[in-house]
């Protein structure tokens, strides 16, 4: 892959696509503003976080924290996020608010689609309903190819391009590696027009992991999605926006 990034948008394919004309009421520039004095969470709050991470890019939120398999601390072994999917959906209450990030935001997508009762909304950063479609297969091979051979070295530049803050936690790269190979494969678009749920997409303008253009397409395909768009990359610098948009379900 040279210098080039799997994440540029140069290398992603069409423009995006433009979203359809919506009301504007209870949204602003740049995200939801809510009310004073609303309780957080909504009803119970699940966390997924994205691949090659753990919760611990939630630790500072109230809620439930899943660890993805072979992620941080996680006991979860499925390498199907079909099957992880009914594994999250058996461990959350009903009636939970799930708040995704990246592959985290395609489970939560899953968890709505097939167990839906025990979902009453979705919050998903930086997320997109098939990673595989926004990227040619020669970048999809050219990524995988990289973590294969560079391992440690690799995971570490990705993580300081998908997250703004130093991390570290335990993943097992071989085995993480093939539920990133599923991701790849996923593609839930036939299934958005169908979902009930009430869909918050917040999405960092300059996100070269999963483009703008992903949360477009969830938008226009989902019918109770609104968009709230942060001046960023693929996870939020200042969590307070996160805080905010969760404040601001209650009301809408």
């Amino acid at each position: 892959m040279g210098e080039r990034w799997l994440w540029e948008p140069e290398v992603a394919g069409s423009s995006p696509v433009a979203p359809r004309a919506r009301s504007s009421a209870g949204q602003s520039k740049g995200f939801l503003i809510p009310r004073s004095g609303v309780r957080v969470p909504p009803g119970p709050l699940v966390f997924i976080h994205g691949w090659g991470f753990s919760s611990k890019v939630f630790e500072n939120f109230p809620g439930i924290k899943i660890d993805l398999p072979y992620h941080g601390r996680s006991t979860l072994k499925s390498l199907s996020l079909r099957e992880l999917a009914k594994e999250i959906a058996l461990k959350i209450p009903f009636g939970s608010t799930l708040v995704g990030w990246s592959m985290g935001g395609t489970l939560a997508l899953l968890v709505a689609t097939f167990y839906p009762s025990k979902v009453s909304s979705l919050l998903l950063i930086g997320s997109t309903a098939c990673f595989g479609c926004l990227w040619s297969k020669k970048e999809l091979r050219g990524f995988l190819f990289r973590l294969h051979k560079e391992k440690e070295k690799f995971l570490g530049e990705f993580r300081s391009r998908a997250y703004p803050k130093p991390f570290e936690d335990n993943l097992d790269l071989e085995n993480g590696a093939k539920l990133l190979e599923d991701y790849f494969l996923t593609d839930l678009r036939s299934y958005l027009p169908y979902l009930p749920h009430r869909v918050f997409l917040l999405h960092g303008t300059k996100d070269r992991v999963v483009p703008l253009k992903a949360s477009l397409e969830l938008y226009n395909l989902t019918k109770r999605a609104k968009l709230i768009t942060f001046a960023g990359g693929h996870f939020p610098e200042d969590e307070s926006i996160i805080f905010k948009v969760l404040k601001g379900i209650q009301h809408l």
